[in-house]
């Protein structure tokens, strides 16, 4: 009968690491999957039947025991001879030469069910674990309903971790017992962790109408109701799960669970004990260190956030890890050169090639830089005189140079908290593309520039969990300031916008050469010509930022981990002012603001 007390996700067996080298000893003993008894000869048979075994069942081990291993020698088929063996000795206390014939035993795959469901608890008993998961398993080929091993083989695949396997082992247990909480959690904890969370929060809402206060489905259903934007309402429960939590098997996995609520709300100390709490338990879990990396950095703790940033390569530190080349500190490190390589979005790559220049400038090394395609002529315009700058294509034809990956370069080398000359700006737009553009544009004596962009790319907001775009008519404030003409910087989705717009009139004559102008490096020759530069946060907020022109970023409540999560300036970006959102008050108290910092002539602190 199964169960119910037992809670299909708590390790109620030490795991297979925990039994003294199992794996090696069990494949030394049994080889993989283990063997099907062959035929026995009819003389084992016959002695097995009609001399040992009726010595065992009057209690005669002393005597059963010659004849025990004399068809043991023999390389005897008979399963129960090994069992038996393993038996006797182990009553009398001899538990290593015991192991010894157990181990042979269950290397042995017998035919009956009821035999291999033996095996499968004597494995466990000896805590063999993945041993005795294989044999339930074996049970349930024959018998898919056996009751005990349906229950220990989910408990263990559970406990394992492989959630894909349990659950059509649970979905088999609940049509017996379909009023079992505990198999409710189960089926819960599998399909969150397979990424069903409607699936897990359909489970959790059954299990508490049973049992309102068990913490790990409150924790569901708090991610749930997070997930509808229903905030005030999961964060309630997520205070209720810590609660109960506390001091039970479940307080890791509720810390897990409910971390990156806190997270997405912005309580980052709160989000930051829940992931060491979970990390105690689960130190590998990248996404664990993920979260915690962003929660470093969204305080500006920035070379503890890069470390834990370096998780994103899916082992310890990344490119710090153990077994990875050492990165060069000085050209008598190495003689190989350093081929810095552009990942994630062209903002980073516009943000962290500054560590090129400064490695090359500062730490004399041999850098080279490996970009995206749309980035390779901005780059190369204003960095190729002092270090090669190559498409990221091209990485193909390197050969003899240690490869960084560009994000990991502040884990390895610093921040610009460490080395203030890093946040120095370090592009320049290239002076006949000014010259250019400056032509077309016949700006007016005393008339003022200011260029804006208010959606980023969609591909980015995919990948970021607060959305930074900004109706263009949010903007028109802007419009108003006296003596300005605006510069649409938008390209892609959202451009749309300003056709329809109220104040289109109020943008440079020139506006139509400018949206059919792709390339970087005359981007940022037009952003050199604007006094100002209003942005969202997108690529153009960091192109500015390195170009070091004044800039105004309006972010969200809760932006993304590149602006930190307080105050108006940024450690990168020296020229940029950072204004937030306030909770319900939408964008318009920051274009606002936006427009008084303009009209007083105050440039980014």
């Amino acid at each position: 009968m199964a169960n119910n007390n037992r809670l299909p996700f708590k390790h109620s067996l030490p795991s297979a690491s925990a039994s003294g080298g199992f794996g090696a000893a069990r494949h030394q003993a049994s080889g993989r999957g283990g063997q099907k008894a062959g035929k026995p000869s009819t003389s084992q048979r016959q002695i097995y039947d009609n001399q040992i075994k009726p010595l065992l069942a009057l209690g005669l081990d002393q005597q059963a025991e010659p004849l025990l291993r004399l068809l043991a020698q023999g390389q005897t088929t008979l399963p129960e001879v090994l069992r038996d063996l393993g038996r006797i000795l182990e009553a009398r206390g001899e538990h290593q030469e015991a192991e010894v014939w157990f181990l042979r035993w269950l290397n042995q795959r017998p035919k009956q069910a009821a035999q291999r469901l033996e095996q499968a608890q004597k494995a466990e008993q000896l805590k063999l674990l993945d041993l005795a998961l294989e044999r339930y398993l074996n049970v349930l080929e024959l018998q898919e309903r056996e009751p005990e091993a349906l229950e220990r083989a989910s408990e263990l695949l559970l406990a394992a971790g492989r959630f894909a396997e349990a659950l059509p082992l649970l979905h088999r247990r609940l049509e017996s017992e379909p009023d079992n909480v505990v198999l409710w959690m189960g089926a819960s904890r599998c399909e969150f962790e397979l990424g069903s969370l409607d699936e897990a929060a359909r489970w959790a809402s059954q299990g508490l109408a049973l049992l309102p206060n068990q913490p790990f489905l409150l924790a569901i259903q708090a991610r749930q109701l997070q997930a509808q934007a229903k905030e005030t309402d999961a964060l309630v429960l997520v205070d209720r799960a810590l609660t109960l939590a506390e001091a039970s098997d479940e307080w890791s996995l509720v810390n897990r669970l409910v971390a990156s609520i806190l997270l997405e709300q912005g309580f980052l100390e709160r989000a930051e004990t829940c992931l060491e709490v979970a990390l105690a338990t689960e130190p590998g879990r990248t996404d664990l260190h993920l979260q915690r990396a962003e929660t470093l950095l969204l305080q500006n703790r920035l070379q503890e956030g890069f470390l834990e940033y370096e998780w994103r390569q899916g082992t310890r530190h990344g490119a710090l890890g153990s077994g990875s080349p050492q990165m060069p500190l000085s050209p008598q490190d190495g003689q190989q050169p350093l081929a810095l390589v552009a990942e994630g979005t062209l903002g980073d790559t516009l943000l962290f090639s500054r560590y090129a220049a400064w490695l090359k400038q500062q730490r004399g090394l041999d850098v080279r830089l490996y970009v995206q395609l749309p980035l390779h002529r901005l780059l190369s315009q204003c960095l190729g005189e002092r270090l090669p700058v190559e498409p990221v294509q091209q990485l193909r034809h390197l050969h003899h140079a240690q490869r960084l990956p560009l994000l990991s370069a502040p884990a390895v080398y610093g921040t610009c908290q460490e080395h203030p000359e890093l946040s120095s700006p370090h592009l320049e737009a290239e002076q006949s593309n000014i010259e250019q553009w400056r032509r077309l544009l016949q700006r007016k004596p005393g008339e003022r520039l200011v260029g804006i962009n208010w959606h980023g790319s969609p591909l980015h907001a995919l990948t970021e969990r607060h959305k930074s775009d900004i109706p263009l008519e949010q903007l028109e404030p802007l419009a108003s300031l006296q003596n300005t003409r605006l510069v649409s910087l938008q390209k892609g989705i959202g451009s749309e916008q300003l056709e329809g717009c109220r104040f289109r009139s109020k943008f440079v004559d020139q506006q139509e050469a400018i949206n059919n102008e792709l390339r970087f490096e005359h981007i940022a020759a037009l952003m050199s010509l604007c006094d100002w530069i209003v942005t969202d946060d997108s690529g153009p907020a960091h192109l500015a930022g390195c170009l070091g022109l004044p800039t105004i970023v309006l972010l969200p409540q809760l932006s993304n981990w590149r602006w930190g999560a307080k105050g108006n300036s940024s450690p990168w970006y020296p020229r940029t002012t950072l204004l937030r959102q306030v909770a319900d008050e939408g964008w318009q108290p920051l274009v606002a603001e936006a427009c008084q910092i303009i009209n007083n002539g105050i440039q980014g602190l």
